[in-house]
């Protein structure tokens, strides 16, 4: 769940309950965290994750055939032109008990404020530290390196396993929703990673994972979706079963819950055990019957197709 840090969306801070489950990763504890965190991950397969970030610094020109194109070039545009600051996973087994000790890591990542450094929206960079108490000197002399934790990552069986159940909030319509207007003074319209934040997670750990550029076109995007986090389940498609979130899953008071690893697992959990069984199946392709007008043109149009070798036999017989 990405948050851009701004003080009227941003989460709240964990509790002093989740910190003491919760382990700091830097660079000089990387390797020895990454390797506790995926012998956690063999028997505790329910992962989900939030990710902190410099905020949107950018938004794509059209024209645009929908706004499909338009949502993900944002996404990608704003992916590529930052850097992550930290990426939370949260672990639970299949019945939403946490390991005992540690059930969530927080990675840290190599970040520069400086006046020369990496590029950040002022705003987002106050929230952060307001909110999270983020440490941003502490990122730009300790911080992780991204391509050492993408090889780390890549290695550690969370990725490229089917085993792995990643729970997630991406959106009830993928990036095909149109995004909330600015409803004039004090209403501002909603920022995009607030709409898509789940799919700015997978963008942002996608592009550690294989230290590229995300792919020009949303249809290689979920290839790399499946390929790399093949096991999803997307909350956000299951909202109207949590009564006590009811309602428009659209709704940006409902979404501000899941911008939180903790609480998207809680959410999951709460789900009736009938979705859960069955949420991380495969969509299956619809299955188109045809109507009854186009049976009977397919047929005549079979007939002709069985007739037309027989008429060009005939022809051909004659002809001798």
């Amino acid at each position: 769940m990405n948050h851009e840090a701004d003080a009227t969306h941003h989460p709240r801070a964990p509790s002093k309950r989740q910190e003491r489950r919760s382990q700091e990763v830097w660079t000089y504890n990387l390797e020895d965290e990454i390797s506790r965190m995926a012998d956690v991950a063999e028997m505790y397969q329910h992962v989900s994750m939030d990710t902190q970030f410099p905020g949107i610094l950018a938004r794509p020109c059209g024209p645009f055939s929908d706004y499909t194109e338009y949502n993900y070039q944002t996404l990608k545009w704003n992916v590529e032109l930052t850097k992550v600051i930290q990426i939370g996973f949260t672990f639970s087994d299949s019945r939403g008990n946490r390991p005992k000790g540690i059930s969530t890591w927080r990675f840290n990542f190599a970040f520069d404020c400086g006046p020369h450094g990496d590029l950040y929206s002022q705003d987002s960079i106050d929230g952060l530290r307001h909110t999270r108490g983020l440490d941003l000197g502490r990122h730009s002399t300790q911080g992780i390196d991204p391509d050492q934790f993408g090889e780390l990552l890549t290695g550690s069986g969370l990725v490229l396993n089917e085993d792995i159940r990643w729970v997630t909030f991406c959106g009830s319509s993928g990036f095909k929703e149109k995004l909330p207007e600015d409803g004039g003074p004090g209403r501002p319209g909603e920022p995009p990673w607030l709409t898509f934040f789940g799919m700015y997670d997978f963008g942002h750990l996608m592009q550690l994972l294989t230290a590229q550029q995300l792919p020009d076109e949303v249809s290689s995007f979920h290839e790399y979706l499946d390929l790399f986090f093949p096991s999803r389940c997307d909350v956000a498609t299951h909202l109207h079963r949590l009564p006590q979130l009811n309602g428009d899953p659209g709704d940006a008071r409902k979404r501000a819950f899941f911008r939180n690893a903790h609480h998207i697992l809680e959410a999951f959990f709460r789900l009736p055990d009938a979705v859960r069984r069955t949420a991380f199946d495969p969509e299956e392709e619809p299955v188109v019957v045809p109507e009854k007008n186009e049976r009977r043109t397919s047929r005549k149009s079979r007939d002709k197709a069985e007739d037309k070798p027989k008429a060009l036999k005939n022809g051909a017989s004659n002809g001798r």
